[in-house]
């Protein structure tokens, strides 16, 4: 039995399992097409979803890491308008809270162009005026180049090369100390 021939027969023994009176035939018809899709289809079928799921939402991640500071992991492409709700987003939990220091984290952000590297520093600004510190880190090599070719200058702000060394920063801007448990 070929590996084609296999994947059919668990695909449809996996509807039968799931769906004992549910309209099995129609179901094992839709998955014997999408098991006979060629790999190139089915990856491109997810990027379309992954793209069009994420076209609505924030490409953000926020979490606490102190009382005092937040932790802000970008990721993706991003652009101005996802820029502006990423803003936002960030203004509001910074007004609702006492946090001091953000750490930006943009490790896994893909590609930027002239008009998102020049929000950043103004988001770091923006931070700046509302009495939070900001400490960008992980900033790619491709991330970096736009930056410098556009003249967004990033001097007045804590750079870190990745996440550790940036918590460690935080870490001494509190006067905090990770010490080991024994």
């Amino acid at each position: 039995m070929d590996n084609n021939e296999k994947q059919k027969r668990d695909v449809i023994s996996t509807i039968q399992m799931k769906n004992n009176d549910k309209t099995i035939e129609q179901l094992s018809e839709k998955k014997l097409r999408e098991a006979n899709m060629p790999k190139r289809n089915e990856a491109d079928a997810k990027v379309a979803i992954s793209r069009k799921k994420i076209a609505g939402e924030i490409p953000i991640v926020v979490n606490e890491i102190t009382d005092k500071c937040l932790y802000s992991g970008f990721f993706g492409t991003l652009d101005s308008s996802r820029m502006k709700l990423i803003t936002d987003k960030i203004l509001d939990m910074l007004s609702a809270t006492g946090i001091e220091i953000i750490i930006v984290d943009l490790s896994n952000v893909d590609i930027i162009d002239s008009a998102v590297a020049t929000h950043l520093a103004r988001l770091g600004e923006t931070f700046s005026l509302v009495g939070v510190n900001t400490v960008f880190c992980g900033i790619m090599p491709q991330v970096a180049q736009v930056m410098v070719s556009v003249g967004v200058g990033m001097k007045e702000f804590t750079i870190a090369r990745n996440l550790k060394s940036a918590i460690k920063i935080v870490f001494k801007m509190q006067g905090l100390k990770l010490v080991e448990i024994k």
